[in-house]
């Protein structure tokens, strides 16, 4: 190198090593992913879809898991290469804390195999046509998984993450006219797939994939950065109280000075005693007063199961939503009288109507403590 100029060799190493150095940074859209970039993705996806295949297992009653993610950078125009036949297309739009599209896309026969699990079936499906019913089933487990996922990132980047209503819909991709989510407004950009293997208990593995465009790939990897560099910054020191000085001379016993104030006269406290009488019971009661109480009217009412939902939750039931209880499949039902617990029994059909038969019954003292509070 000369003492004013760079030679040619020298510029093109130069300037490709501030290019390496620019794409390990951040993912624009045009650049490559990096390594660290790849880990961020990885490890999101990893606590988001943990927590959506927790509440799939919750929905379907059985073990679902969803594994290590598989990271790949492609142009946005490229993504439908491969694609074939039908495809079911789950659209969730980000609304607070992070701002953008991300779409999974699952095979047809694995979202059928979902919905008759959901509808009560045994998940092996011969047709894997999806009717509207369907649609709803799985639209209401994509809501709760992917609402399961948000509140899992929200935990992570310690800020709050909210989506909309996932939108699921069945898309031909032998069609040529069918147009994929508008992840990207240039098919040119870079986008990122992410590929899971989805394993439901007792039900062959399938595959399915994640979508997430440059501009969100942006916003997680600055809010992930954020994250590690408050964790990786050390706690601040607190500093020692002042010390006084330590004498060296012999200790003295420190007399305090008289005090004025009236002498006061301690009194051992006196505790009434406690009586050995037991406490009223209803084998005690007279049977006369109990008769008096018989044509008294009570509601009795048998409870399936009970949830708590939010009021947006509420306010977005339609016809077809599932709600899930409390309550496993073939537990007893719970039997209350004026909203006390007195009994549990199994539901069974007597002439076409819904019956309870009383497997447990809680004990008369019990029962009337109940209906005393």
């Amino acid at each position: 190198m000369s003492d004013q100029f760079l030679s040619q060799e020298e510029l093109d190493a130069l300037l490709k090593g501030l290019g390496n150095e620019e794409s390990s940074e951040t993912f624009r859209g045009g650049g490559h992913l990096s390594d660290l970039e790849k880990d961020m993705i990885g490890e999101i996806g990893n606590i988001s879809m943990g927590a959506a295949a927790t509440a799939l297992s919750t929905i379907l009653g059985r073990e679902v898991k969803i594994t290590i993610p598989r990271v790949e950078e492609m142009k946005f125009g490229d993504l439908g290469e491969g694609m074939k036949g039908e495809q079911v297309v789950v659209t969730i739009e980000y609304i607070n804390g992070l701002s953008g599209l991300n779409v999974l896309v699952l095979p047809k026969d694995v979202v059928a195999i979902i919905a008759d699990l959901m509808m009560g079936g045994t998940g092996e499906v011969e047709n894997v046509e999806l009717d509207d019913v369907k649609l709803s089933a799985v639209s209401e487990a994509m809501n709760q998984m992917m609402g399961s996922a948000a509140t899992a990132m929200s935990d992570f980047f310690k800020t709050r993450v909210d989506i909309s209503p996932p939108k699921v819909e069945v898309m031909n991709f032998d069609d040529p006219n069918t147009k994929f989510p508008p992840i990207e407004d240039d098919p040119e950009k870079s986008i990122v797939k992410v590929e899971f293997d989805l394993e439901i208990e007792g039900l062959p593995k399938s595959k399915f994939f994640q979508v997430i465009g440059s501009e969100l790939v942006k916003q997680m990897y600055d809010m992930f950065m954020k994250v590690k560099g408050h964790e990786e910054q050390p706690a601040p020191q607190q500093s020692a109280p002042a010390q006084a000085p330590v004498s060296t001379a012999p200790a003295q016993a420190i007399v305090p000075p008289p005090s004025t104030a009236q002498p006061v006269t301690a009194q051992p406290v006196q505790f009434q005693e406690l009586s050995g009488a037991p406490a009223p019971s209803a084998s005690k009661i007279p049977a006369e007063k109990l008769e008096l109480l018989f044509d008294v009217p009570l509601r009795i009412t048998v409870e399936l199961g009970r949830t708590k939902m939010t009021l947006k939750q509420v306010m977005e039931l339609s016809v077809g939503s599932l709600i899930e209880l409390d309550k496993l499949t073939g537990e007893p039902v719970d039997i209350l009288v004026n909203g006390k617990l007195i009994a549990r029994g199994e539901v069974v059909v007597i002439d076409e109507n819904f019956g309870v038969r009383i497997t447990e019954i809680v004990s008369p003292r019990e029962r009337l403590y109940a209906l005393q509070d």
